[in-house]
């Protein structure tokens, strides 16, 4: 089951791709994996077809089973030289569910604070349910 679902998001990701334009070949990537066991990719777009420049970059920290807990998004600023936090993907896991969590990076505060929606996908007899919330202006989802 969980096959047929990650196949049917690739073919749309796919599709959705060709309609809107988007090039494979207008990013490169280049992926390490870290001491600590964090897998670091980082996302360069192709400049002219042979220039890279830095524009991303991805943190991912896994559980014990494999499985993606966390994916840290970061975004290159030029004035300072540095990739900058920007937001951060915390999922977590049941027999059943699967839970998206989207955290905003606080710079006031220092850390991933600010979670601004949480996305759930359910698996059940019928197929895949899913549930989505945003924070309101009050902080509640």
């Amino acid at each position: 089951m969980k096959a047929l679902v990650l196949s049917v998001v690739f073919a749309l990701t796919a599709v959705v791709n060709a309609v809107s334009g988007n090039s494979i070949k207008d990013f490169a990537y280049n992926s390490e994996k870290q001491e600590n066991g964090v897998e670091t990719q980082t996302v360069y777009k192709v400049k002219e077809g042979k220039y890279l420049e830095r524009h991303l970059q991805y943190n991912y920290t896994r559980d014990e089973k494999g499985r993606v807990s966390a994916k840290e998004i970061l975004k290159w600023n030029q004035d300072n030289s540095r990739f900058e936090k920007q937001y951060c993907l915390n999922f977590s896991y049941t027999d059943n569910e699967v839970s998206v969590e989207y955290v905003a990076w606080s710079s006031k505060a220092g850390d991933y604070t600010n979670v601004k929606a949480k996305a759930v996908y359910q698996t059940n007899e019928n197929g895949m349910n899913y549930m989505a919330y945003n924070r309101n202006e009050k902080g509640n989802l």
